[in-house]
C-alpha cells in the first residue's frame, strides 16, 4: 500500500511538472510566475544543483507570500522601461559611431547590439501584453 501511495504521488508530481513546463504561457500574473518558477525548480532538481534549488524554493515562497497582480504588472513595467532605456543607449551609441565615421566593423558591432536590445525589448513588451 505504501509503495502504491509513493508511486501515485510521484506520478502526479511528474505530471504537474510536465504540465507546468508546457502551459505556463497560457497563465497570467502570479500563476504564470509560480509556474515558471516551478519549471526552474524541476530543472534545478534534475541537474542536482542544490544552490539553485534553494534559491528557486525561496523565490517560490516569496512569490506565494507577496505576489499580487499589481506587483507583477509593476515588475513587467519596470522591465520594459529598462529595456527601452537600453535601446535608447544603443541607438545613441550607433548614431555617435556613424557621426564620428568609425570603422565599418565598429558600426556593425553597435548595430548588432542595438538589434539585440530591440529583440529584448520586444520580448518584454510581449510579456507585458500577456499579463
Amino acid at each position: 500500500m505504501k509503495l502504491k501511495t509513493i508511486l501515485t504521488v510521484a506520478f502526479f508530481t511528474l505530471s504537474f511538472i510536465g504540465f507546468s513546463q508546457t502551459n505556463c504561457a497560457t497563465l497570467k500574473g502570479c500563476e504564470r510566475k509560480l509556474c515558471e518558477l516551478n519549471t526552474k525548480l524541476a530543472a534545478a532538481k534534475k541537474a542536482g544543483n542544490q544552490n539553485q534549488i534553494k534559491g528557486v524554493e525561496e523565490a517560490i515562497a516569496q512569490t506565494k507570500k507577496n505576489c499580487t497582480t499589481k506587483t507583477v504588472n509593476k515588475d513587467l513595467d519596470k522591465k520594459v522601461k529598462e529595456k527601452q532605456q537600453k535601446v535608447n543607449e544603443r541607438t545613441a551609441d550607433l548614431n555617435e559611431a556613424i557621426k564620428d565615421k568609425e570603422s565599418k566593423e565598429k558600426i556593425d558591432k553597435k548595430r548588432k547590439k542595438l538589434n539585440e536590445a530591440k529583440a529584448d525589448l520586444n520580448k518584454a513588451l510581449a510579456e507585458q501584453k500577456t499579463k
